[in-house]
């Protein structure tokens, strides 16, 4: 449902000049939520993950190409799947071949690609020049694709929260342990933590974990590895 309170307040800063464009962001639900920023003719933007690993992708480009054709940009996050498909950072994801995936799409406006050195900026400069991806790179993304295990990157299907006794948010805090062993932006992952509202080991009256991942992620060990960080003297964070 659309909040008419948060359009009429965005309406008026386009109005007053002090915004050019507005726009959304998702995580999950993504092809709806497409959708309807399509459908309400008043957002100009929607930011979505979208990347190689994305399952329900046929869903998801069919939305793109529905926002597209209704003058809608669509802004790829999350576009390396995690940065690293695992947890001790031994194994990148190779950039390149992630984000000419993502831009094989013709109806993606632009990519969300951190870059932190100018090493990075020049290897991104270099890579948009052939975005063509070769038969061995769809084979490399593919076997990328298949390793979902030790994987960084939860779909965000939340098909576990029902599983779950204590209803935790499990997909944001998937994203939590991403941002700590993936992007190493531990402010970001404490953040990601508060936000969906635990404290401490929210898995501790559980001796057994019966929530089944889709993704075959070891649920309970992430939560109980991720969830030290959320007491944390933010100061230490920095470190």
């Amino acid at each position: 449902m659309l909040n008419t309170s948060l359009l009429k307040a965005l309406g008026q800063l386009k109005k007053e000049g002090k915004t050019k464009f507005v726009g959304i962001a998702t995580h999950d639900n993504s092809a709806e939520a497409i959708r309807a920023a399509a459908d309400s003719k008043f957002y100009d933007i929607v930011m979505s993950a979208y990347n190689f690993k994305t399952d329900d992708r046929d869903e998801i480009n069919s939305a793109i190409a529905y926002a597209a054709k209704a003058g809608v940009g669509i802004v790829a996050m999350k576009t390396l799947a995690g940065v690293y498909e695992d947890k001790s950072r031994n194994k990148p994801v190779d950039s390149d071949l992630a984000l000419k995936w993502v831009l094989q799409n013709e109806n993606i406006s632009s990519v969300v690609s951190g870059m932190s050195s100018l090493e990075e900026l020049t290897k991104n400069l270099a890579m948009i020049k052939n975005i063509k991806l070769s038969e061995q790179e769809l084979k490399e993304l593919s076997f990328y694709r298949s390793n979902r295990q030790n994987s960084l990157y939860c779909q965000q299907c939340s098909a576990c929260i029902p599983q779950c006794p204590n209803n935790l948010a499990i997909p944001s805090i998937m994203r939590s342990y991403m941002y700590a062993y993936g992007y190493r932006d531990m402010e970001h992952a404490q953040h990601t933590l508060h936000t969906s509202g635990i404290s401490g080991n929210p898995c501790s009256g559980c001796d057994v974990c019966n929530v089944k991942c889709r993704s075959g992620f070891d649920i309970k060990g992430r939560i109980e590895d991720i969830s030290r960080l959320s007491n944390v003297p933010r100061e230490f964070l920095k470190a």
